[in-house]
């Protein structure tokens, strides 16, 4: 009987530690290529980040378009991750195709992100939310912003 109790007793253990609780490969991300990806820092557009909106599952982004031109964005968007000095693609788990946004001259606009479903949350590190925009509805006119933050 003893001796049933104590296996008993260790599979109840063993089971507990693989079963419960989150684990580390809950949090990992799935790192790709090295991005190729050319950002425009001189367009009269902005993303960052809107203050105090950051968690490890999403966050809130603004467009701020200063410029006199229009530009059109989709609900595309990359999430990279830097990691020795080098900006590196996260792979995502699924892939979707959404509707086509414009931005006036001078407009501001919030999109909030949630990550979570597409790439899980966040572990600490420094990552850019990338995002395409056409400018003036031409898509050969296509720029990419980025909007730094810091897990």
């Amino acid at each position: 009987m003893k001796k049933i109790f104590t296996i008993l007793l260790c599979g109840i253990f063993v089971f507990g530690l693989t079963g419960c609780g989150s684990s580390e490969e809950e949090n990992k991300i799935k790192i790709g290529n090295e991005s190729d990806l050319v950002i425009s820092n001189d367009a009269g557009i902005t993303l960052s980040v809107k203050e105090d909106t950051l968690t490890k599952t999403g966050a809130t982004f603004v467009i701020k378009n200063d410029s006199d031109s229009l530009y059109s964005y989709g609900n595309a968007d990359e999430l990279e991750i830097k990691q020795d000095g080098k900006w590196h693609k996260i792979d995502l788990t699924f892939d979707i195709t959404l509707p086509s946004y414009s931005v006036l001259p001078g407009e501001v606009k919030e999109l909030e992100f949630n990550w979570e479903n597409t790439y899980g949350k966040l572990p600490k590190g420094t990552y850019r939310l990338v995002k395409p925009f056409s400018k003036d509805g031409n898509i050969d006119m296509r720029i990419y912003l980025a909007a730094e933050f810091t897990i």
